[in-house]
C-alpha cells in the first residue's frame, strides 16, 4: 500500500493546527470525528478536518510509526506523546517521494550511507567488531556503544534531527557529540550540516568561520569569543562541522 498522500495529510494537519498532536486526535482530525476534546481546542473547525478516507485505527497507527521511522514525523513531547512533522517532513510535504508499508518495489529508498566516507568494507568492519557480547563488562559497553554508533550513522543518513536521536536512545546530546568525534577520530566524518544548518543557523555558521580567519578551531578562542552566544553543546556541533 502506497501511503504517501496519507502521509502528506498527516503533516498538513499538524502545521495547520500550528501545536503538536497526540495520535487520537490526529487521527480523528484526519477522518474528521469530531470529540469533546477536539471541540473545546477548535481543533474540528480546522480546514483539513476530513481530509483523509476513514481508515480504520489501526491503520494510521501503523502509516504514522512508518513516518517517524523515515524520519518525516517525530515525537515532540515524551511525556504527552505528541506528534510534529521533522524539517525533513516539511520538504516532504512539497516535495513527497513513494513510501509503500510493505517494502515492495515503489518506496524511494536513500542508500544508506550516500556522501559518507563509510563504504561496504567499513560497515561490515564496525559489524564484525561489535559481534558477540564478551564476559567483560568493559568489552560489552565498547560492545554497545559501537552498536549506538551505527544506529547514528544510519540516522545521520536519515537526516534526524541529532537531540530526537539523543531522546530515542535515552541519552544525552553529549554523549552523541562523543559518537560523533569518536567517528571522527577514525576518520570517519559525517555530514550534519542538515542539523547544524536548523539549529544554529547557515548564516551564523558562516560568521563563526569567518572569526577563525582560517586558522584552527580553538576551543579556548571559541569561548572567550563566542561563549556568551553558544551554549557547550553548541560549541562542539560547530568545532566538529568547522574543524
Amino acid at each position: 500500500m502506497n501511503i504517501q498522500d496519507r502521509i502528506v495529510k498527516a503533516i498538513i494537519v499538524i502545521a495547520e493546527a500550528g501545536q503538536g498532536l497526540t495520535r487520537e486526535q490526529l487521527q480523528n482530525i484526519l477522518v474528521g470525528k469530531s470529540t469533546a476534546e477536539l471541540q473545546e481546542l477548535e481543533l474540528d473547525q480546522l480546514e483539513s478536518f476530513g481530509i483523509a478516507e476513514n481508515n480504520d485505527e489501526d491503520d494510521w497507527n501503523a502509516i504514522i510509526d512508518k513516518a517517524i521511522e523515515k524520519g518525516l514525523l517525530k515525537i515532540k513531547n515524551q511525556k504527552a506523546q505528541t506528534l510534529t512533522y521533522t524539517p525533513e517532513g516539511k520538504k516532504y510535504r512539497k516535495k513527497p517521494y513513494s513510501i509503500v508499508m510493505d517494502g515492495e518495489d515503489g518506496e524511494q529508498e536513500v542508500p544508506v550511507y550516500p556522501n559518507q566516507n563509510f563504504d561496504d568494507d567499513d560497515i561490515d568492519t564496525m559489524m564484525r567488531a561489535i559481534g558477540t557480547k564478551s564476559s567483560d563488562p568493559t568489552a560489552n559497553l565498547k560492545s554497545e556503544r559501537s552498536k549506538r554508533q551505527i544506529k547514528l550513522i544510519k540516522a545521520i543518513d536519515r537526516k534526524i534531527a541529532l537531540d530526537d536521536f539523543a531522546e530515542s536512545e535515552n541519552i544525552d546530546l553529549d554523549e552523541v557529540l562523543d559518537d560523533l568525534e569518536n567517528l571522527l577520530l577514525h576518520g570517519k566524518h559525517m555530514d550534519i550540516t542538515y542539523f547544524t544548518n536548523e539549529v544554529i543557523g547557515r548564516e551564523d555558521i558562516e560568521e563563526v568561520r569567518e572569526s577563525l580567519n582560517g586558522g584552527p578551531f580553538d576551543m579556548d578562542f571559541m569561548i572567550d569569543e563566542w561563549g556568551d552566544v553558544y551554549n557547550e553543546e553548541e560549541l562542539r556541533l560547530l568545532r566538529y562541522i568547522l574543524s
